[in-house]
Order: C-alpha cells, then sequence, then structure tokens
C-alpha cells in the first residue's frame, strides 16, 4: 500500500513505480542516488486518496461514537493520564492493527534511512510536550480542528506548520533523513496503476459501508430499547473505535505520511524536492470531515453513545501558542509525529521508532507534571 523502495547494499530510493506500474509523467533524471540515499517521487493521487481513507476514519468515528479523532490525545490519556477507557485501547489498537497488517502483505517493505539518535529524542521530546500543550497534533487539529473551524485548531496549525518550516529548513532535515534535495519531487511525479486504484478505492468502499453497517445495527438495538444506549451500544462503540484507529492507519499508509522523509519533503519548501504531497492529505481528508461535522451538528446524538463529546473550547491562550511552536520544531526535526510512528513501529519496528515514542512518552509526561 505504501511507497516501497528498493535496496542493494544500503542504497535506497523511491522505485515504488516499479512495483505498482502506475504511469510517470514529467520525468528527467537529474540526479543519481549514491549510498542511502532517498529521492522523493510526487504521488499526488496516493496522497489525495490516503487523504480521503483518513477522511472516512475521522467522520466514521464522530458519527458512530460522538468522539473527534485525536492521536495523540488518546495516546497521552492512556500512557501518561492513566485512563484506561476501552475505547483507548480500541482505537490504539487499531492503528497497530494497521501496522501488522502492513508488514504482513507487505514483508519485503525497507528502512529508510533516519535522523540521529540525539535527534530523534529531542524530537521526540518537543512533540510530546508540544502536543501536550496543545491538546492536539495533525489529527485533532489539524484535520478535525480545521475542519470545524475552530480558532484553536487554525492558530495551532499555522503555528505547527511555520515552525516545522522553520526547524527543516534551519536544521536540513532533508540532510538528517538522507533525502536528495537536488532532486526534484513534482519533476518526478508517479500515478498509481489502474489495479491499484482498484484497491484503493475497495479501501473506501469498505470503510465506508463498515461504518454504516455499525450504524444501522445501534439504530436497530435502540428502537428495541425505546431510544436509550445499552450493553449493545458498548459493544458497537468499541468495535467503531478500532475501526476508526484500523482505517485512519491505512489511510496514513496509502498516503506516504507515514514516511519521515516525505514529511521533510514537505516541511523543506525552498528545496527543489519540495513535495505539495501533505496539502492533498489534508485536503482529501478535510473535503470529508467538513461535511462530516455539519452533519453531527444536525444530529441530536451519535448512533453508539449517548451525546457528542467535541471540544468547545475556542480560546487562544499562551499554553496554546507555546504548544504549537514547540510541536512543529519536533515535527520539522525528525518529520515523525504520533499517529505515523504508532503505525511504523508495527509494522516494521526500529530503535530509533522507539526512542521517538519513548521521549514523546516523557515530553508529554513532564509536561503534564508542569501543567
Amino acid at each position: 500500500l505504501a511507497d516501497r523502495f528498493i535496496k542493494g547494499n544500503c542504497f535506497y530510493v523511491d522505485l515504488s513505480y516499479l512495483k505498482h506500474s502506475p504511469v510517470r509523467t514529467h520525468t528527467h533524471a537529474a540526479h543519481t542516488p549514491k549510498m542511502s540515499e532517498v529521492v522523493l517521487n510526487f504521488q499526488p493521487a496516493h496522497a489525495a486518496i490516503g487523504g480521503a481513507i483518513l477522511g472516512v476514519a475521522t467522520v466514521g468515528k464522530l458519527l458512530t461514537t460522538g468522539r473527534i479523532l485525536g492521536i495523540s490525545g488518546s495516546f497521552k490519556g492512556t500512557v501518561v493520564e492513566g485512563d484506561l477507557s476501552p475505547w483507548r485501547f480500541a482505537f490504539i489498537g487499531g492503528l497497530v492493527a494497521s501496522g501488522l497488517l502492513d508488514a504482513v502483505f507487505d514483508p519485503l517493505q525497507i528502512i529508510e534511512p533516519s535522523a540521529g539518535l540525539a535527534r530523534t529524542v529531542v524530537a521526540g521530546l518537543l512533540v510530546g510536550a508540544g502536543s501536550g500543550m496543545g491538546n492536539g497534533c495533525t489529527s485533532g487539529h489539524g484535520i478535525c480542528g480545521n475542519s470545524r473551524l475552530n480558532p484553536r485548531s487554525m492558530v495551532y496549525t499555522g503555528l505547527f506548520m511555520a515552525t516545522g518550516f522553520a526547524t527543516a529548513t534551519l536544521f536540513n532535515t532533508n540532510a538528517a533523513l538522507h533525502v536528495v534535495s537536488a532532486s526534484s519531487a513534482l519533476g518526478n511525479t508517479v500515478l498509481p496503476a489502474a489495479d491499484a486504484l482498484a484497491r484503493y478505492a475497495g479501501i473506501l468502499a469498505v470503510s465506508v459501508v463498515s461504518f454504516l453497517g455499525l450504524a444501522h445495527i445501534a439504530r436497530g438495538a435502540s428502537k428495541k430499547a425505546d431510544g436509550e444506549c445499552g450493553k449493545t451500544h458498548g459493544v458497537l462503540a468499541i468495535v467503531a473505535e478500532g475501526l476508526a484507529g484500523l482505517v485512519f492507519g491505512i489511510g496514513l499508509t496509502v498516503s506516504g505520511m507515514r514516511r519521515a522523509a516525505k514529511v521533510s519533503g514537505f516541511l523543506s519548501a525552498l528545496a527543489p524536492s519540495w513535495d505539495p504531497s501533505l496539502m492533498l492529505v489534508m485536503g482529501g481528508a478535510m473535503s470529508l470531515a467538513i461535511p462530516g461535522f455539519v452533519v453531527a451538528g444536525n444530529k441530536p446524538k451519535p448512533a453508539c453513545t449517548p451525546k457528542f463529546n467535541i471540544p468547545k473550547n475556542k480560546k487562544l491562550d499562551k499554553k496554546l501558542l507555546v504548544g504549537g511552536v514547540l510541536f512543529g520544531a519536533g515535527w520539522g526535526l525528525a518529520g515523525l509525529c504520533p499517529g505515523p510512528a504508532i503505525v511504523s513501529i508495527a509494522a516494521r519496528p526500529t530503535g530509533k521508532l522507539g526512542a521517538w515514542l519513548t521521549s514523546v512518552v516523557a515530553g508529554m509526561w513532564v509536561q503534564h507534571k508542569l501543567a
């Protein structure tokens, strides 16, 4: 499902178009990759379709459980705040399951070069502290908050994007991740083949039908219980959380956003290798999330729980602003944020991914204790 790499004596270059036989456009030979280098391709269809899958997960979770899809909040609540609610385990478990499935269906996937250990640890600390202070990351604020036009989310997103751009540029994250900055991603545009498009369409269709099926079962249970939420609804809500995590993780894989190099390619906006894929991912997700929140606003309650639990806070405060800067700095240093890291460590665990996630937990813990 993801971009893949052909390895020869530690030689990394994006040749996913050989695997999926897509149509390649605007190709030019500008650079011959060296040992352990990553050459980025612009894959607009993967990005937009992957974003749409993220949107399905976001809307499906919202309309069935009433909760927004926020990965850092779910993660922090479980590992730092000690909230052992079953829905949190189900959602995070779904993310992990998507990584495990990716490992099963693509056992030959190759690990791209990563940043140095010290840089990775610092990045994780900043992401953990920043997401804790700002109460969110690229999913909760970037997709959900912006889709409902929440001022806090719009400001937070603007801050972490700007700080991410500045950090990736000033500290040359492309070089840290062995990205070939001189090679144009836009000049190497790759489109998926028909069979790949059919698979992605199938993923979208099955995801939508699965959420609709859960909602249909919940409505039937409500009729039998005179509109009340009973044990059946509780079970369905847990299933919906797991499904949301699974679908969201698949969307991260399809879109390429699990790749730190891909994120660095976007944040390194002044480099010839600039890759605008993240814009298409966010656009694809929000194109479904925006109407999804409108629908939720017109419903008395979600399908599987008694009420919607959508944050109401619109206040811009110091914690939000500082959190956005810290999160953006950590994101820009290593190209990682919680969702992609959780999926990736399940699909292909590495010591540095483990160090990054441990550092995120440490940053969240310190922020929580100082709050």
